[in-house]
């Protein structure tokens, strides 16, 4: 008997799959194929990819395409102070971990699900940073929880993010 994956894992296949071939032309039952999950699992899981702005899709007749989702903070280059630079490099020296930046694109929401609940530390394009324990986040905003109160900060001003694993 054929092991399908769950909804999340499909998700990861398919950000994986977009990372590899760029995107995906094909019918629904391909997709499926490709991911090893079942067929009606496709369009709830295009669903919240979409929602999550990871990816985008259209539906031509039978054909179904997937891009990964481009945002207009992705295009622009990251805007770090030499400080914070050299900050991001000690934290990855210790052991943190990048799970956002500007250049990331469709990557980042994987990676902040396994950040929700543990401390991050958000550099921002203006030149500011905060910490602060991730509590939730969307397609356009984190929210963040530190000794202040609740914060939420939109993605479009954030450089980079960073957390120890």
């Amino acid at each position: 008997m054929k092991r399908y994956r769950t909804l999340e894992e499909a998700q990861i296949a398919l950000i994986e799959l977009l990372e590899e071939q760029g995107e995906f032309r094909g019918s629904v039952e391909e997709l499926a194929e490709e991911l090893s999950v079942k067929s009606e699992q496709i369009k709830p899981l295009l669903q919240i990819l979409k929602s999550s702005g990871d990816v985008v899709y259209e539906e031509v007749g039978d054909e179904i395409i997937v891009r990964p989702a481009t945002m207009i903070s992705s295009l622009l280059p990251p805007v770090l102070t030499e400080e914070q630079q050299r900050e991001i490099e000690e934290k990855v020296n210790l052991g943190y971990k990048i799970i956002a930046c500007s250049t990331m694109r469709g990557v980042q929401s994987r990676e902040l699900r396994s950040a929700l609940g543990k401390r991050i530390v958000v550099y921002f394009r203006n030149g500011s940073k905060v910490e602060g324990k991730l509590k939730g986040f969307d397609r356009f905003c984190l929210k963040l929880k530190n000794y202040r109160g609740n914060i939420l900060a939109y993605k479009h001003a954030i450089s980079t993010i960073v957390y120890k694993p």
